[in-house]
């Protein structure tokens, strides 16, 4: 198949090396193994706090590398990733239940002649298979870094304004590939080796990346960004004038927007909750706030006013502290007020506007729906897309996105997403999952196999519930494909509809809100939402129709906003269940039915 023209266009900045990352790397390089590492990545938009394994003992042989690498634009985003014979598009944008940016987990790789699979707090979530494995033969280097880069499709556009940011590491361990003679990982084929609990600096086993960079890394990585305290390494991401593990900058507002009678407050950091849901810390002329709401980032906070009417643009912020207790005294903050979109929205992804389909966009505090991070694709106008009409809308495309975000009032909606397969012409080229609303309602999706190449394929869902006024589409790759550019997961087309509208309130709930499992009835695997606004204690069961349990799903502490519980039911034979919620004393019921 001939591909007659592909354009890309990058949101890519020039590269200066004007703030201060932080490196850190074995002396000593390993061949196969587990690796193991828990820690705490920095969150802020434009960062990458990672635990990887590369090899550069040669600069005559090919880059190879195995990566955890977390996005400080994602609240729930993980990405792992090899790279083999220059080859950097095998990644997996994994969707996560929790914000990796607020505490400690365990990320683990097991690398063998045979697979890469990672692992989040011992439970494999990814693996990699096939030939590309093969090349990766060289021994490599532990490494962990925290830095800024230029690729905004990869990372989200950069703002200094969230520094200084810190990655926490609390030990580092490995074990080696010891196939059939081992002590732990899978089927035993690993030998513990040796762990580091970052007590001390250890200098016999680490090397620091003093003064050291590269094209597309905006940061110098100096020895000063590198800090061990209370048992944890600290990698720190800085300006020029502020190095070291310092934080002495209060948290500032950066951002304000109005939907109806909610107004969205984003900092620039994590900021303590008490202080970040009193009412009293908010000013604003002519209006009263009733209620407040803690997001799962745990630096945005929406606001339920009395009134949608707005005397004045500027809002006043006091009090607002951070986790090293610096505290805002005042802090002013303009407020967009958005022009509704309607309730039916069409957006071309990749491209402009055409007709009803809206231009597509970055997604940013004044947008009402938009992309975190990917880049555009086209092909030429010579080229014929079966099955529509508007061609023009499906030559174009968005690439190497993972999330999708447009904002919606609160309601339940319908969704149709549209993809044509430009780009890649054999089955299993490239293969990605879709969650909507944290919820996984495809699994698998190859677009080539479904409708072959240059031809429209949609997929439609409906009875989505919307709470939070903001309509999340996440995209994760199973298969990247070969490439760069035109890789990875893509959407040509996004459609919603309005089906019933919700209460203004619904969007910030009293206490809680036990949303339905979905889907129900199911077959194996049905999630359970709960949106908090509090810190609460939550116990979720499962029990028969005769009142015996079968399962505890959950039994512990979730913290303010939506968090999605699963109970896979493989073993559980089909019929009615109940799930038994019990969140700070309140309990609530609901019937599910397994069928198989």
């Amino acid at each position: 198949m001939k591909f007659i023209l592909i354009i890309s266009i990058f949101f890519n900045i020039v590269c200066c090396q004007q703030y201060r990352g932080a490196e850190l790397r074995t002396l000593e390089s390993f061949l196969y193994g587990r690796f193991d590492a828990s820690f705490m990545p920095a969150q802020g938009d434009g960062l990458v706090s990672s635990f990887f394994t590369y090899n550069d003992d040669n600069p005559n042989t090919p880059w190879a590398e195995i990566d955890v690498e977390v996005l400080g634009v994602y609240s729930n985003v993980v990405d792992f990733n090899t790279i083999t014979r220059g080859q950097a598009s095998h990644i997996r944008q994994h969707y996560v239940d929790f914000n990796p940016h607020l505490d400690f987990h365990t990320y683990s790789f097991e690398w063998t002649p045979d697979y890469v699979a990672w692992f989040i707090d011992d439970e494999e979530v990814y693996r990699q298979t096939g030939s590309h494995i093969d090349s990766l033969y060289l021994s490599q280097k532990i490494m962990m870094n925290i830095w800024n880069p230029v690729y905004a499709d990869w990372v989200g556009i950069w703002n200094s304004e969230i520094l200084p940011r810190f990655s926490y590491y609390d030990y580092v361990s490995y074990s080696a590939y010891t196939p059939g003679a081992g002590d732990s990982g899978t089927e035993s084929n690993f030998t513990f080796s040796w762990k580091d609990d970052f007590d001390t600096f250890d200098y016999n086993r680490w090397e620091k990346s003093d003064d050291h960079t590269w094209g597309g890394n905006q940061s110098l990585f100096i020895d000063e960004n590198i800090h061990f305290e209370n048992g944890n390494l600290i990698l720190c991401l800085t300006d020029e004038n502020n190095i070291g593990y310092v934080d002495n900058y209060p948290p500032k507002a950066l951002w304000a927007r109005q939907n109806e009678n909610v107004l969205t407050v984003r900092y620039s950091e994590e900021i303590d909750q008490s202080s970040g849901l009193e009412l009293s810390n908010y000013s604003l002329s002519g209006v009263s706030f009733t209620d407040a709401l803690m997001h799962n980032d745990q630096r945005t906070v929406s606001l339920t006013m009395d009134q949608s009417n707005l005397s004045s643009t500027a809002m006043g912020i006091f009090n607002a502290q951070d986790d090293s207790e610096n505290i805002a005294s005042t802090n002013i903050v303009w407020i967009d007020i958005p022009q509704p979109l309607g309730d039916t929205i069409k957006i071309n992804t990749g491209g402009g506007q055409i007709g009803e389909f809206l231009q597509d966009q970055v997604w940013g505090s004044d947008k009402e729906y938009g992309h975190l991070a990917g880049n555009f694709q086209f092909v030429t106008d010579a080229i014929d897309i079966q099955n529509t009409d508007n061609d023009a809308i499906y030559r174009s495309s968005l690439n190497r996105v993972a999330l999708y975000k447009i904002r919606v009032k609160p309601g339940t909606y319908s969704l149709t997403l549209s993809f044509s397969e430009n780009h890649y012409d054999n089955i299993g080229d490239r293969v990605f999952d879709i969650y909507i609303e944290g919820n996984q309602v495809v699994e698998g999706l190859d677009v080539f196999e479904n409708a072959q190449a240059f031809s429209l394929y949609t997929i439609n869902f409906n009875n989505i519930d919307v709470l939070d006024g903001v309509l999340d589409i996440h995209l994760s790759a199973d298969i990247y494909g070969v490439g760069y550019s035109a890789a990875g997961t893509f959407i040509n087309a996004i459609e919603v509809m309005l089906e019933n509208s919700l209460s203004a309130d619904v969007d910030v709930p009293k206490e809680f809100l036990l949303k339905k499992p979905y889907p129900n009835p199911f077959n194996n695997n049905i999630l359970i939402p709960i949106t908090s606004k509090v810190k609460s204690d939550v116990v979720i069961e499962i029990f028969d129709i005769n009142g015996k349990k079968v399962e505890t799903i959950f039994n512990g502490i979730i913290q303010p906003g939506r968090k999605n519980f699963q109970w896979s039911a493989n073993e559980t034979s089909s019929g009615m269940y109940l799930i038994h919620s019990l969140i700070n004393g309140e309990s609530s019921y609901e019937k599910i039915m397994l069928i198989k």
